[in-house]
């Protein structure tokens, strides 16, 4: 059975980096990220924002909305962002998965949510 987690995402552009946590309340595996936008996010080269899923130090996933190594992203669209990570992919019981929203120049706004999905581990 799996276990899925919404979080709405609202991200001011004030060229300040912030970040959110999402507390996870068992032993559990991240399979899926899936990345909403309510609204259009526009590419900029300067001005852009890039959002990161961290566990501990490892970064999990990662989606730049820069016109250098990013894109942008429609209203109303779900993207899969890649995994990886290896054992970060793991969280164990009173964790907490970190959102990371990065603002190079003035920043980027953003609307949306994130849907996370788990795999529960038991502990044999």
């Amino acid at each position: 059975m799996e276990l899925t987690i919404y979080k709405k995402i609202s991200v001011a552009a004030s060229g300040s980096d912030t970040a959110e946590y999402i507390p996870t309340y068992r032993k559990m595996q991240l399979k899926e990220a899936r990345l909403v936008a309510d609204t259009a996010v526009t590419a900029h080269g300067s001005n852009h924002l890039v959002i990161t899923l961290v566990n501990g130090s490892t970064t999990l996933a990662t989606r730049d909305f820069s016109t250098g190594s990013g894109s942008s992203m429609a209203a109303g669209t779900a993207e899969a962002l890649t995994l990886s990570g290896g054992s970060a992919l793991d969280f164990e019981d009173l964790g907490e998965l970190k959102l990371n929203y990065d603002q190079s120049g003035s920043g980027m706004a953003f609307d949306g949510g994130i849907l996370l999905v788990f795999e529960p581990a038991r502990d044999y």
